[in-house]
């Protein structure tokens, strides 16, 4: 598994669940099929800039920093008006083209901006596939980014 994948997937981990240790990343991960050492997500928490807040039950947990609205909507608006190709939409997905070696960074700025919308994203070098949680979340998002037509 590459870094960028394996950092999206410690990002999802932190959403679904209190981690405390380094350690406890790397069974999770294993869990997963994803071996890596320790020293290995000593250095992903590290260049995730991973911090460790309260834990609701007891102790700390570790968590991403919380980014503004404003800045994830602003690189998002920049890296569309650059790379944007096409959007289409089919029931609760939404698909969006883009120049190669894009779709990367896209889809992680839209994992952050339409959580609450989205039940989650896939992509590969130029497509961003999104699959929404209700049909109304699909018709908002394609509206979103068909203004980048």
């Amino acid at each position: 598994m590459r870094k960028k994948e394996r950092h999206r997937l410690i990002t999802r981990l932190l959403s679904e669940q209190d981690i405390q240790k380094q350690e406890d990343f790397v069974e999770l991960l294993k869990d997963r099929g994803v071996s890596v050492t320790q020293a290995t997500i000593s250095r992903d928490i590290k260049e995730l800039k991973l911090v460790k807040v309260p834990s609701q039950k007891g102790g700390y947990r570790y968590s991403i920093p919380q980014e503004t609205t404003e800045d994830v909507s602003g690189k998002l608006d920049k890296i569309l008006k650059t790379a944007f190709v096409s959007v289409d939409r089919m029931d609760k997905f939404v698909i969006l083209r883009t120049l190669p070696g894009n779709a990367s960074a896209l889809a992680n700025l839209i994992d952050k901006r339409y959580a609450k919308e989205l039940f989650g994203t896939l992509n590969d070098d130029d497509n961003v596939l999104m699959i929404t949680r209700t049909e109304a979340d699909t018709e908002n998002l394609f509206r979103d980014f068909q203004r980048y037509v």
